[in-house]
């Protein structure tokens, strides 16, 4: 995403538990989280769910929102405290837009939904005639390698 957002001329910067020099070799500059949030005129998600990232996107950081800002979400919504969100929504000074909406409880959904800066896009990536070829090798090719004695894809707990 950043590397395509340089190639529209954007100035590009990111966060990261870990710095990555190959972004920065590029021109992509390192910055804190709570120093990054503030100067974003678009700010995307792209952050796993794990303990250190689930509410990462939180009152404080939500109210740090610059006004005016677009903030994309292609992330676990789990990333996003709720709460926080509506209230800033609330105030029509942002537009918030994210996907997999699937995977929300539908109440929480209908609430978003209701704003006119947020923005539900839904879950069409995986609908393609491509994805959905691909979905079946990957189980066939899961299915053998298991047979094989070699699980493939495993999720560990």
């Amino acid at each position: 995403m950043a590397e395509i957002a340089l190639g529209f001329g954007a100035k590009v910067s990111y966060w990261s538990k870990n710095k990555k020099k190959e972004m920065e070799k590029k021109g992509i500059k390192y910055k804190t989280i709570d120093k990054l949030i503030p100067k974003c005129d678009f700010l995307s998600l792209h952050l796993s769910k794990t303990k250190e990232t689930e509410g990462i996107l939180n009152k404080k950081r939500m109210n740090s929102i610059k006004k005016g800002a677009v903030v994309i979400n292609v992330a676990p919504m789990e990333l996003v405290d709720l709460s926080a969100l509506t209230n800033r929504l609330k105030k029509v000074d942002m537009t918030f837009i994210f996907d997999n909406p699937d995977e929300m409880e539908k109440k929480d959904v209908e609430k978003l939904a209701k704003y006119k800066n947020c923005i539900v896009y839904p879950p069409i990536g995986f609908i393609t005639d491509e994805a959905t070829v691909l979905k079946k090798e990957i189980f066939v090719s899961n299915l053998e390698n298991f047979l094989k004695g070699r699980p493939s894809n495993q999720v560990n707990s």
